[in-house]
Formats: structure tokens, C-alpha cells, sequence
């Protein structure tokens, strides 16, 4: 039997991507790949490790249950969106809305092409929809460093991070 799980949609990942770059302008590709992770998993954010300050957000993400389902396995759903991630990325570099030559760094940088007003207005709906945890993962969570001990990859255990050069 097959399931549709917007986690595995190529088109769905390339739409959170482009509402992820509209928001955040630089963005290494591994940052991306993890919020990406949240904005679809949004529940999941309060199993992330923060500072205590962030124990409000983590109350309000245990709101947002996935309306499909969440995850079995965290590590291995993050593992299985991975090619699908790299092809959203790699169809922005494409279509001219991100830098190929930083992307070849693995950086995700904006470029100064338009957004169709018909997506903006999607992407906007889309982060509205779920307003307050979608906001955090795009402009708190994204300003978290990514490397290293206490960066998002340690405090997501979704990537190894104790051979990071910090």
C-alpha cells in the first residue's frame, strides 16, 4: 500500500526549500537540510536540545502533531529525505534562484532572481498555517550555529558533528 507523506515529495521539498531561501539568504546546505526536517516535522522540535530559554517553543511545538504522521525513526527519515533535499537544492541552482558557485562550497546563497507572486503567496500561507513553531525553525533555528559541540547537529542528533572543524 502506498502512503503520501509530503516528506518524500520532491515538489513539497523544493516548495519548503524556496520558502526556507526567501527567508534566510545564506545558509549552509546541511543547516537547510535539518530545517527543512523541522518544518515538515514540526512537533519534533521539542525533542531538540536547546537552552532553557527556548522551553516555551518546545511546549508549543508538542501542539503541532503531523497531520500524516510523524517519523518512526528520526535518524533514518532524515537519512531517506536526503537525496530528495539534494535535488530540491540542486533544481534551485538550476532555475537561477541560488548561487551554483557557493552552492559548490556547500553554501545555499540567494540570488537576486523573483519569486512568482502566485508561490510567495503559497510559501506565506504555508509558514502562516503553523505560524509560531514555522517562525522559530525559519529565524531562531536557522541563526544556531551548525557545527560543533551544542551546534544543531549535536543538539538534533540528526548528523554527526564530533568531526567538525569548528
Amino acid at each position: 500500500m502506498l502512503i503520501y507523506h509530503p516528506a518524500y515529495d520532491a515538489y513539497h521539498c523544493l516548495f519548503r526549500m524556496i520558502a526556507l531561501i526567501d527567508h534566510v539568504n545564506e545558509i549552509e546546505v546541511d543547516k537547510a537540510r535539518i530545517l527543512d526536517f523541522y518544518l515538515i516535522f514540526p512537533a519534533l522540535v521539542s525533542e531538540i536540545r536547546m537552552p532553557h530559554n527556548y522551553s516555551a517553543i518546545k511546549k508549543e511545538a508538542k501542539k503541532y502533531s503531523n497531520e500524516y504522521r510523524n517519523p518512526i525513526n528520526i535518524s533514518s527519515t532524515f537519512r531517506d529525505m536526503h537525496e530528495i533535499q539534494m535535488a530540491a537544492i540542486r533544481c534551485l541552482a538550476a532555475t537561477g534562484l541560488i548561487e551554483i558557485v557557493s552552492l559548490e562550497k556547500n553554501i545555499i546563497k540567494r540570488t537576486h532572481k523573483s519569486i512568482p507572486d502566485g508561490l510567495l503567496l503559497s510559501m506565506r500561507d504555508f509558514i502562516n498555517a503553523k505560524k509560531d513553531i514555522h517562525e522559530f525553525i525559519v529565524t531562531t533555528l536557522s541563526q544556531f550555529h551548525l557545527t560543533g559541540k551544542d551546534g544543531l547537529k549535536d543538539r538534533t542528533n540528526l548528523m554527526e558533528f564530533r568531526y567538525d572543524f569548528s
